[in-house]
Order: C-alpha cells, then structure tokens, then sequence
C-alpha cells in the first residue's frame, strides 16, 4: 500500500469518528411555548368584580318590564348617583305606592331613607319596607349589592357578544339564588331561581348591564335592568 493510499485511509477513518462524535451532541431544540387556556366565564366575572368594587362611585339606572298592574307598590324605574364607601345614593325614582304612580326624588344614606312624595314640600325620612320599595344605596354597598351578584352566580356561561351605545359587551349568562335577589330587592320569590345576565364591556371588564328575570311578583314573570357607567367619577350625597 503506497503512502497516499494509507493517508487517504486515515483520512476517511477521521472523518467517520468526528461524524459519530458529531453525532452524539443533541440538536437544540427551539423552546417550547406553552399557550395559557382562554379566560372562562368565571375569569371575566372575577374581573369585573374587582373593577366594579374598586370604582367608589357610578351613576346608576334600573328599568323594570313586564311588572304586573295589579300590584300595590313596586319600583318602575330609578335613575341617580352613588357611591360605595359609604354607601349612598341620590336621584329619583319612579314608583307604584298604594296604587298611585309618583316620580320620587329620593336620598339613602347612613342605613337611612328620604324621600320627597307627591304634594308632600320636603323630603321626610321613612323606611323602605313601608314603602314596599328596595333601599337604593343597598345596590351600591361593596360587598352585598350589586357587586356581590357576581360572586353568587350559579353556573355562569359565555352568552352573546352585544352592544349598548357605542360599546361591545359580552354576556355572561347564568342564575342566582332567588333568596340573594328578595334579599337586595325586596321583591320576588325567595325559593325560586332568577335567570341572570350580565353586560360585561370587552376590554375594561366594567359591569354596564345587570338583567333579572324571574318571580319578583309572583305569579308574573318580570324583569329588571340596571345600567351601570360613569365609574369613579367624583359623586357626594348629602342628607337633605
């Protein structure tokens, strides 16, 4: 064997152990990227639970449908300000009492409630039950107003995607123990289930719908809408 024969064997007897030792070295491997699960219906609500209960203030408006005329005293619609800590409101509602309807502005403060009735010249303080009607600084209180209704939805979904004014909201759908509704309304049956949806606006997370259907009188099927917006913006209610 010549010497460029045994120099060429060498050669290629280098290249296949430099090949196998190439061999053993793992690849690098490009990261792996691991994709969070999208927010549940239950992550949005705890959201917008936070944003709400940290808003200290929001202006407030509740309208009810299909409410049966044969009721005595029940509210038809209420619109004011108000804010959490404490809480309060103030604004006017509308109003059945004793079969008479009667726009009420109204002030709730301190766990008490004034009033101004129809040809009555100053607000007098009275209590909500002798009225038949919610305290309306109740809906504001952090924990169990309309804030705590987030936390006591029963098998809460993703409904529709929809719009109030110029806003797109997503609903989350579900149902809330009728003795959390009589208990923050008033109204209603405490033994049976209402149907609950909330209007969650995409992006901030604030509360702006809150829609209750079910036995506020019964044998009737009713609703009531509270439209929530205005958040943090600078609110003071006095007593008159």
């Amino acid at each position: 064997m010549t010497r460029t024969h045994r120099s060429l064997l060498a050669l290629a007897g280098l290249t296949l152990v430099l090949g196998a030792c190439s061999g053993d070295e793992p690849e690098d491997e490009a990261p792996t990227t691991i994709t969070p699960p999208p927010p549940t219906a239950e992550d949005r609500l705890e959201q917008a639970h936070d944003v709400l209960a940290e808003a200290g203030s929001v202006h407030l408006s509740l309208v009810g449908a299909d409410l049966p005329e044969d009721e005595n005293s029940y509210i038809i619609s209420a619109e004011g300000d108000g804010t959490m800590v404490p809480p309060a409101f103030t604004g006017t509602i509308t109003a059945r009492l004793s079969g008479i309807q009667a726009d009420v502005p109204t002030v709730a403060l301190d766990d008490e409630l004034w009033v101004k009735l129809p040809y009555v010249p100053a607000h007098v303080r009275t209590d909500p039950a002798d009225l038949g009607v919610p305290d309306p600084a109740a809906l504001l209180d952090p924990e169990t107003g309309l804030v705590g209704l987030l936390q006591e939805i029963q098998t809460p979904e993703f409904g529709e995607r929809a719009r109030v004014g110029a806003e797109a909201v997503q609903e989350v759908v579900g149902t809330l123990p009728g003795q959390v509704v009589t208990d923050l309304l008033y109204a209603g049956d405490a033994s049976s289930d209402f149907d609950v949806v909330f209007g969650l606006v995409e992006d901030t997370w604030q509360v702006r719908t809150v829609e209750i259907t079910g036995l506020f009188y019964p044998p009737a099927t009713s609703t009531y809408t509270v439209t929530m917006d205005a958040y943090g913006e600078p609110v003071t209610v006095t007593k008159p």
